[in-house]
Order: structure tokens, then C-alpha cells, then sequence
């Protein structure tokens, strides 16, 4: 419970003050506890947004995966970053070496990696791919600035499933699928 409360006042901390102006004896004082305890549980901020986004998201997100559900598990993906999305945003703003976002990386790069295991790829002539490493980094990267642009800078305020339904258009339709092939033709001729 204590490491609950220390996560939940961290989030309303970030949101409130921001990440970077934040300090271990705020969060202590907010959840009402003495500054060891926090040390009892994490070794730092960046440990606290961390375990947040294992707890608040990946953990459910994998059960789902675990269970056969990859598709309710993407649903359950974009849903929990709209829970909380103002939290969110703040730490998409933690750059550097333990940014937020690496660490985002790192949880839907192994997800995705899961789901590649479990399910071979649908593709008759692999060289197409060149390497099952490059695939998977390129889909993690396409999953994670999508959420990242949602979270951050869409000002429409589109709702997960909207968001999900956009990546799920984008991940199934080249460019080249919905441009006037005229276009294409002008460019290669």
C-alpha cells in the first residue's frame, strides 16, 4: 500500500509541478511518510515512473497478451494511456538518459516482441523484412511516437479508441495504398 501511495502522490506531483522540479521530500511529505520509506521501495524519480508504467499499464496490457488477446490488448494499451493522460504528457517531457519515453520503448519493444513469437508473420518472402530486429524496432517506433503525439500534442482531444482505430489504419495502409496512383506514376516516370 505504501508503494502505491508513494506512485499515486508522484503522479499528482508531476502533473501539478513537473518532473524535473520535484524532489524525493515532496513526494515523502505528500504521502505523508519519512524519506527512508521511499528509499525502502525505489532508488529514485525515474524508478517511480518506472514501476508506474509497468503497474499502470504493461502489467494488464501483458496478462492480456498472455491470455491470447492481442487485440483487446492494444484497446487496453491506448485506454490506460487516457486514464491518465495529463501525467502522461508531463513525463513524455523527461529527456535524457532515463527519459520516459526510452522507457516506453523498451516495455512495447518487448511486447511486440511477444506478439511476433507467438504469432508468426504472415509473410511469404522474409527477405522483405530484412531482419525480424528491424521490424520489430520500426513497429515499436511507430507505436510509441503515435502515442507520444496523441498524448502531447493532439489538441482535437481524440479519444484512445479513435486514436487506436488511426494507428490501426495507419499500421494496415501504406502511403501508397491511398494516394492517387497518378502521383506515384508522375514520380517514377
Amino acid at each position: 500500500m505504501t508503494k502505491a501511495l508513494l506512485g499515486e502522490k508522484f503522479k499528482e506531483l508531476v502533473v501539478e509541478k513537473s518532473f524535473d522540479k520535484l524532489t524525493i521530500k515532496m513526494i515523502t511529505d505528500a504521502a505523508g511518510v519519512i524519506r527512508p520509506t521511499f528509499y525502502n521501495y525505489f532508488q529514485d524519480k525515474y524508478e517511480v515512473m518506472e514501476w508506474l508504467l509497468n503497474e499502470d499499464i504493461f502489467k494488464s496490457v501483458t496478462e492480456l497478451i498472455d491470455m491470447e488477446m492481442d487485440v483487446e490488448a492494444m484497446k487496453m494499451l491506448f485506454r490506460k494511456f487516457e486514464l491518465d493522460k495529463a501525467y502522461y504528457a508531463k513525463v513524455f517531457e523527461v529527456e535524457g538518459q532515463n527519459s520516459f519515453e526510452e522507457m516506453l520503448f523498451d516495455r512495447v519493444y518487448k511486447l511486440v516482441e511477444k506478439i511476433i513469437k507467438k504469432h508468426p508473420l504472415k509473410v511469404e518472402d522474409k527477405s522483405e523484412i530484412i531482419s525480424e530486429e528491424i521490424f520489430l524496432k520500426f513497429q515499436t517506433i511507430t507505436l510509441v511516437n503515435g502515442i507520444k503525439y496523441w498524448i502531447t500534442y493532439d489538441k482535437k482531444q481524440i479519444s484512445a479508441d479513435e486514436a487506436l482505430k488511426f494507428y490501426e489504419f495507419l499500421m494496415t495502409h501504406s502511403l501508397l495504398d491511398i494516394v492517387d496512383n497518378d502521383i506515384w506514376d508522375k514520380v517514377i516516370n
